[in-house]
């Protein structure tokens, strides 16, 4: 079986997520959660799924 032109483009068809811009994008949504009322000691024992969590309840 051979290796398919699309198949060698396939980073181009769908990027790699990065784990730099996802401790970006954790880091902003902690700054929205600060704004919203949540103090920074809470923050410290939160993790990500936590963060996503509130962050959901908060725009609701």
């Amino acid at each position: 079986m051979r290796i398919r032109r699309a198949m060698l483009k396939k980073p181009l068809r769908r990027p790699i997520k990065k784990p730099r811009l996802k401790r970006r994008r954790i880091l902003e949504q902690k700054k929205r959660l600060v704004g919203a009322g949540i103090t920074e000691e809470q923050l410290v024992h939160m993790n990500t799924q936590e963060i996503r969590a509130a962050i959901r309840e908060t725009c609701a």
